[in-house]
């Protein structure tokens, strides 16, 4: 296991940390202390460990991050996913939040933790594993949410290949939290096998999803999944017809599933690489870039466009808030808020 720290050269001059970290398998993650932004994710081939790809997303200039407002690979914060109208009520008050997706609101606000810079608080190495702890002190009110919030996200790489994230956060107020992580995987990576996410396979563990409405908010149901497109239980062939039939953008509830292992794997079939995720979440969010724009400048000179990118945001259940017989997001007084997710990175899945 190695790593390295330096400094991000930009236009900004604001003081940002890259952190890199290598596995002795030739497993390879990078990210900034901006939002937490994960800007690379490297996985070996199976045939020739020296060879790589390149399997998320994201952006050659840092000034893209910054303007963008696709949340590409950040932590997403206070609450993550939509809470209707912008507003809940908590112990008899109500709160205004920022309405950034119509009339909802969504992903933290107008300036959610993924444009934070976060501090390196400590990195953790040893033969099997590198962990970089990364603080932020999100202020009373900050977003109009209650409580001066202390917040760590715990990024860890190990020689099983596994990335680890760990969320940990408490308050001087009762208030509400649900963090998550955004990547926007594409496992055919940027080179030979580039394209948008079909010959994607993709399965979820999960009986229910949230019943939506029209903007994408939860009414209050669970929706049985069976005999439906949202159905995933059984490994699914992502195709054109799939994609252009609204593709899917659904919380899968994880509240009946016995064990939190392996409870989501997508690959690609031309590379054979992906992922499985475990967690201690009641949800997983599982989008198919349903509503990316249709340029994006990328990395290796690529141009993302629409559904070209999938992401798995393990998470308490969208507006759970007003929802009360969804877990509550409620974090009480000076107890703590924890949330872990592990994300298996495989080269062995079955190729074409």
């Amino acid at each position: 296991m190695k790593y390295k720290i330096s400094k991000l050269s930009n236009n900004l001059d604001l003081d940002i940390d890259v952190v890199e970290i290598e596995n002795s398998n030739n497993y390879k993650i990078k990210f900034y202390t901006f939002g937490g932004y994960f800007h690379e994710v490297l996985i070996p081939t199976l045939q020739d460990s020296g060879y790589t790809e390149d399997v998320l997303l994201g952006y050659d200039n840092f000034e893209d991050l910054i303007e963008n407002d696709g949340y590409f690979n950040s932590i997403i914060g206070r609450v993550c996913n939509r809470i209707k109208n912008s507003s809940f009520v908590l112990n008899g008050k109500q709160y205004n939040l920022f309405p950034n997706d119509n009339l909802n609101h969504i992903h933290g606000g107008n300036n959610g933790f993924n444009k934070k810079i976060w501090q390196i608080e400590n990195i953790e190495k040893n033969e099997n594993s590198v962990k970089c702890t990364l603080k932020y002190f999100s202020k009373d009110l900050e977003e109009n949410y209650p409580g001066n919030l202390e917040c760590t996200t715990i990024y860890e790489l190990n020689n099983s290949n596994e990335i680890s994230i760990s969320y940990n956060a408490t308050s001087d107020q009762d208030t509400i939290v649900n963090m998550t992580n955004h990547n926007y995987w594409n496992f055919h990576g940027h080179k030979n096998s580039y394209q948008n996410i079909t010959d994607h396979v993709v399965k979820i563990e999960s009986k229910h999803i949230c019943e939506n409405d029209k903007s994408s908010i939860p009414t209050g149901k669970l929706f049985n999944v069976e005999n439906s497109k949202f159905d995933l239980n059984k490994f699914l062939l992502i195709n054109n017809d799939f994609l252009n039939n609204g593709g899917i953008d659904n919380n899968y509830s994880l509240l009946d599933v016995k064990h939190k292992n392996s409870v989501a794997q997508i690959f690609s079939k031309k590379t054979g690489m992906g992922v499985e995720y475990s967690t201690n979440q009641p949800g997983i969010q599982f989008y198919t870039g349903n509503m990316m724009k249709n340029e994006y400048k990328g990395k290796y000179g690529k141009k993302y466009g629409l559904q070209y990118g999938m992401c798995l945001e393990t998470q308490n259940f969208p507006d759970a808030i007003n929802n009360q017989n969804f877990p509550s997001p409620i974090l009480k007084k000076g107890k703590i808020y924890k949330s872990f997710t592990k994300i298996k990175l495989r080269n062995d899945f079955i190729r074409n």
